[in-house]
């Protein structure tokens, strides 16, 4: 038993990992030390925070691999803090001072064009949304401007950037059901209008299916702009959503390649994860009523199961029944 013992204590290593300050100690360990309690699960290993007046130097111990992955982890997140901080020093502290990306070596910053009428579901309540795919990806994101182009502004390594534009498609495509391009070649790009999401088309985004002849088309969604869950009237949706004058732009245009619905039941919602399955079903806690039996079920099979639309832990699903 003792041999089993010094063999596993082999294993174990420990590691010093430096970070540049005690501001980015502070933003690694999070408010009442959220952020490093997370990390040491996520890693498996045991993680010294330094002291107020200590050297800003974490102490990671545990097996190499996950030592690996909380050194991985700590330098990202201050590298990420330091990309927040040198542009936000690079502003100058004023308000409404234009934000450029910091020039550190390797960065790079992508443009990420949305439709009008999502900017607001993008950013969230008091910026949650956007915040949370900065934390997620390491990237500084900087929002439009009310008077500016819907535009988004990513600054980070190159694959970070990627990661945060998926995000952002995914964000829409999961909360509308569709992600509209608004490229070069969109209504928007042509002429600067408000552009209402194609929600009769087929499928788009990142669970989009090639066309089937044999299925029927998707059923007309709500409206961001009346949508309960986009928001409560007032906050940053209805804002963007509102705040660009003119007369409402009509959920279903003239251009759907469907004709319109006849009067009678409304055909049902279709799942945004298989694009195939009607969606009859809803995760818990959350209740998010986004999938088919088969994807929700699915979801709470996996060993950590939580919702792709808002990542809140699932712990069962649920059929319901309209």
């Amino acid at each position: 038993m003792s041999a089993i013992g010094s063999r596993k204590k082999s294993v174990n290593m420990t590691e010093c990992v430096p970070v540049p300050s005690s501001e980015h100690v502070a933003e690694i360990v999070g408010r009442q030390g959220c952020k490093i309690k997370a990390l040491r699960a996520k890693t498996n290993t045991y993680i010294k925070t330094p002291v107020r007046g200590e050297e800003p130097v974490f102490i990671v111990t545990g097996r190499k691999e996950d030592v690996e992955m909380a050194k991985r982890e700590i330098l990202s997140a201050a590298e990420h803090f330091s990309v927040i901080r040198a542009t936000r020093s690079k502003a100058g502290g004023l308000p409404g001072a234009a934000q450029g990306p910091p020039n550190l070596p390797g960065q790079t910053t992508i443009q990420v064009r949305v439709p009008y009428r999502v900017v607001g579901l993008v950013v969230g309540p008091k910026g949650a949304t956007i915040k949370r795919i900065q934390q997620r990806t390491h990237t500084y994101i900087v929002t439009p401007g009310r008077d500016k182009e819907p535009v988004f502004a990513v600054t980070g390594m190159p694959e970070n950037v990627d990661r945060a534009r998926e995000e952002i498609e995914a964000h829409i495509t999961l909360r509308t059901g569709a992600f509209t391009d608004a490229g070069p070649d969109s209504d928007f790009h042509a002429n600067g209008t408000d552009v209402c999401l194609d929600l009769l088309g087929t499928a788009a985004g990142l669970w989009a299916k090639a066309p089937n002849p044999g299925r029927r088309p998707p059923a007309p969604t709500a409206s961001l702009r009346g949508d309960p869950a986009l928001g409560a009237p007032g906050g940053p949706e209805a804002f963007y959503a509102g705040g660009r004058g003119g007369p409402p732009v009509p959920e279903a245009g003239p251009t759907s390649p469907y004709p319109p619905a006849a009067p009678g039941p409304a055909l049902a919602r279709e799942c945004v994860v298989c694009a195939e399955g009607e969606a009859m079903a809803a995760l818990v806690p959350c209740g998010h009523n986004l999938f088919c039996m088969d994807c929700a079920v699915r979801i709470c099979g996996k060993s950590e199961p939580e919702c792709p639309a808002c990542r809140t832990p699932a712990t069962q699903a649920i059929h319901i029944f309209s």
